[in-house]
C-alpha cells in the first residue's frame, strides 16, 4: 500500500487504489498515509468491509507523535468498503473538500474516529453513510474521543450509520458521537442509531459557533451505565438549527438542550423523548408537538438501540406537525404520514389506507437481534402469502424468502454477509414495508 499511496500522490490523484483482503500495518508515529492529491478512491476489491484493514500501532498515546490511518489534504476523494482500527489519534483526518465514506468500520481510535481539522478553511461537503463506529469493548480508552469531531465543516450530510459505546471511562464526559463546531454550518444529520455513546449529537460547542443545520430522524439511546453519560441533542451557540422527528431515550434529565443566548431561531418539533426539552443559559426555541413521556415498553427493543414504534400508541401516532417540506420520510425511508397525519418520533408507524390491500390493517413486525451478528429472525403479523427481500447498502439482494404466514417468523444467517446497514422489504403484491438491519 505504500507504493500505491507515494503513486497516487505523484500522479496527482484521479485513481482507485483497490485493496486485496488482509491487515495492512500502515500508521506509525513517525509516518501515516497523508493524501495530498485528489478524485482518489480506497476501497476494498472484495466489497467486504471486515475483510481488509488498516491499522496504526494501537489503541494509545503516541504523544509527543501522531498517528492517524489516513490523512485527506485534497478534494473529492473516497474510502469505503474498509475498516480502520487501533490508532494513536484519528481513523481518518481531513481538511480537504467533498469526502465520501461509506460502508466503513472504525473502532478502537485513541482520540476522534474521524476528525475535520481546522486547517484553512476547514473540510466543507463531506458525505459519511451506512458505517459502524464502535469501541468493542464497551467502552473507550480515554474521555477526548468521539465519532465525528468536525471544525469548521460546511454543508457535511451524515447518514445511515451506527454509533456503539463512544464513552469515556474516566475523567470527563467524552465528545459526541457527532459534532461539528468552530463555524461550521447547514449540516444534514439523519437516520442515525447511537447507541450508549456519552453524548448523541452536538451542533456548537460553548460560545464556538455553529448556524443552521437540520438533525432528523435519528434514534438515541442510552441505558446510563456508562460513568459521564449525558445529552442526547445539545445545540450550543447553534442559531437557525431544526431538530425534527428524533427519538431519544436516555437516563441523563434532559434528552434535548439549547444553550447560550446566541442561539435562537431555532425549532424543535416531532421529537420523541422520555426525557425534558430544555433550554438553558438563556437560549431561544420554538417547541411543537414533541412528546417527552415515553416509555421503554413503546419500542421493539429500546435496550438494543431499536426505537421503532412497537405498537399504534395514540399519544405519538398521527399527533405530529405536518412537516412535509423538510421530512418526507422516516428512519426507515418510509413515506409519512402513513396515516391521517405525521407521527412524533423517528419512526413513521406502518399504515394503510387501501382497504382492498392485504397490509389494509396496522403490521407489526419484529426484527431481532439488531443489530445482527450471525442470525437474526424476522416475524410479521401477517397469515397470507408474502416475501421478505433484503438488500444490503449496494442494492443487491441478499437474502429472499416467501412464506404463506410470516408470523412464527424466519431464521436469517447473516454470519457471511460484511458488516454494515441493510433494508428488509416484506411484500405482498404491490404493498410492501421496509426496514432498516443492521449487521456487525
Amino acid at each position: 500500500m505504500y507504493n500505491a499511496i507515494n503513486q497516487v500522490n505523484a500522479n496527482g490523484g484521479n485513481m482507485t487504489v483497490l485493496l486485496a483482503d488482509g491487515t495492512y500495518p500502515i500508521a506509525s508515529p513517525t509516518w501515516y498515509p497523508y493524501i495530498t492529491a485528489s478524485n482518489v478512491v480506497f476501497r476494498s476489491a472484495s466489497g467486504n468491509r471486515d475483510a481488509v484493514i488498516l491499522t496504526g500501532t494501537g489503541m494509545k498515546s503516541v504523544s509527543p507523535g501522531v498517528e492517524n490511518v489516513i490523512y485527506f489534504v485534497g478534494d473529492n476523494n473516497t474510502i469505503a468498503d474498509l475498516t480502520i482500527r487501533d490508532v494513536g489519534n484519528h481513523g481518518i483526518a481531513v481538511e480537504g473538500d467533498s469526502l465520501f465514506v461509506h460502508n466503513m468500520r472504525i473502532q478502537n481510535t485513541y482520540e476522534q474516529m474521524i476528525k475535520g481539522t481546522a486547517g484553512g478553511d476547514g473540510a466543507d461537503y463531506g458525505l459519511v453513510q451506512c458505517s459502524l463506529f464502535e469501541y468493542p469493548a464497551g467502552i473507550g480508552p480515554q474521555f477526548y474521543i468521539g465519532g465525528l469531531d468536525i471544525h469548521k465543516g460546511d454543508h457535511w450530510t451524515v447518514r445511515d450509520n451506527v454509533f456503539i459505546d463512544i464513552a469515556s471511562p474516566s475523567g470527563s464526559v467524552a465528545e459526541h458521537a457527532v459534532h461539528f463546531w468552530n463555524d461550521g454550518s447547514d449540516q444534514m444529520i439523519e437516520r442515525n442509531m447511537i447507541i450508549n455513546c456519552d453524548r448523541g449529537i452536538g451542533l456548537g460547542l460553548g460560545n464556538s459557533p455553529n448556524t443552521g443545520g437540520m438533525i432528523r430522524n435519528n434514534m438515541i439511546y442510552n441505558d446510563g451505565g456508562h460513568p459521564f453519560h449525558d445529552v442526547g441533542i445539545g445545540l450550543e451557540t447553534s442559531p437557525g438549527t431544526k431538530v425534527y422527528n428524533n427519538t431519544v431515550f436516555i437516563q441523563y434529565p434532559n434528552a434535548i438542550e439549547y444553550r447560550f443566548p446566541a442561539t435562537t431561531g431555532v425549532d424543535i418539533v416531532n421529537n420523541l423523548t422520555n426525557k425534558t426539552i430544555k433550554s438553558r443559559d438563556g437560549a431561544q426555541a420554538t417547541l411543537a408537538t414533541n412528546e417527552t413521556a415515553a416509555l421503554s415498553s413503546w419500542f421493539v427493543d429500546a435496550p438494543g438501540g431499536n426505537l421503532r414504534l412497537s405498537g399504534n400508541y395514540p399519544i405519538v401516532v398521527d399527533q405530529g406537525s405536518d412537516l412535509s417540506a423538510d421530512v418526507p420520510v422516516d428512519i426507515d425511508q418510509s413515506p409519512r404520514p402513513q396515516g391521517k397525519s405525521f407521527d412524533i418520533g423517528a419512526h413513521e408507524y406502518p399504515q394503510s389506507t387501501s382497504l382492498d390491500s392485504p397490509f389494509s390493517h396496522e403490521i407489526d413486525v419484529l426484527i431481532y437481534p439488531n443489530p445482527a451478528q450471525s442470525n437474526l429472525v424476522i416475524q410479521a403479523d401477517i397469515s397470507f402469502p408474502a416475501s421478505v427481500h433484503i438488500l444490503n447498502s449496494l442494492g443487491q439482494e441478499v437474502h429472499t424468502t416467501t412464506k404463506a404466514d410470516l408470523r412464527p417468523g424466519i431464521l436469517v444467517n447473516t454470519s457471511h454477509w460484511p458488516g454494515g446497514v441493510y433494508v428488509a422489504i416484506i411484500q405482498s403484491g404491490e404493498e410492501f414495508i421496509h426496514r432498516t438491519i443492521v449487521v456487525e
